[in-house]
């Protein structure tokens, strides 16, 4: 009888560790539409809807606070915040980081430069080496530009702040997310100004992460599963649709 008693908690250990839960997620600068601040302050966006959904299907319930992008991946790798979102697992990240097998959406990367700069590029980024580059700091915009060592490169903290260097002609090409950057360059009213270099730079899987050190693996497998189950729902349609994605 004891036995049976003990299976019968275990089973109902496994399915509610977390129920109830409360994490606290952190992310970098506003990233419209993935995530971002509202007029009224809020935190919206379609990347936040999705988590939010996940995370009430698993009943736990989740925080969002906003920092600076280096100042998130030191609180990961001290485990003062529970998780990290939107990341691209590289190497350097596993160490630190528990990764669902799950990605949240798919980011592509593009390079931008000023229309009255002529580029002769095809997919071979060795060809942009005299150009003066600008990217954000600590950001990953896939394997192959993060291995380039370019030689006049300088980071910037904010993707505002890297079209304001490219439309000044501080920096005469800059990498950034397509989708962001489209949006970015339109609400600052520069669209006349800037063109967009064909092929991508990347097209790769973004995640939400959890700390290592808070010990959240679990988390991060059952968040995984969740994700997964969401995306085939008419609730996670209705979220793209929203955004016009």
């Amino acid at each position: 009888m004891k036995k049976i008693w003990l299976l019968f908690f275990l089973i109902i250990m496994t399915t509610s560790t977390h129920a109830g839960q409360h994490i606290t997620i952190v992310r970098g600068q506003n990233f419209p539409p993935y995530h971002y601040l509202d007029e009224n302050g809020s935190e919206t966006g379609f990347l936040i809807d999705i988590i939010r959904s996940t995370a009430a299907s698993m009943d736990l319930d989740v925080q969002f606070k906003q920092y600076p992008w280096s100042r998130c991946l030191h609180m990961m790798k001290v485990g003062t915040a529970d998780a990290m979102m939107n990341l691209f697992k590289t190497k350097e990240r596993v160490q630190f980081l528990d990764f669902p097998d799950t990605p949240l959406a798919y980011e592509v990367n593009s390079f931008f430069k000023l229309k009255k700069i002529p580029v002769d590029y095809s997919g071979d980024m060795t060809v942009l080496n005299p150009f003066r580059i600008g990217f954000i700091r600590n950001y990953s915009y896939g394997p192959v530009f993060d291995a380039m060592n370019f030689p006049r490169t300088v980071m910037f903290e904010t993707e505002q702040d890297l079209i304001k260097s490219l439309v000044k002609g501080n920096r005469q090409i800059v990498v950034g997310n397509k989708i962001v950057l489209q949006l970015l360059i339109r609400q600052m009213g520069f669209e006349n100004h800037i063109d967009i270099l064909s092929p991508a730079v990347s097209n790769d899987p973004l995640y939400i992460a959890f700390s290592k050190v808070r010990g959240h693996k679990q988390i991060a497998m059952q968040f995984s599963d969740a994700l997964k189950q969401f995306k085939t729902t008419l609730a996670y349609k209705a979220i793209l649709k929203k955004y016009d994605l």
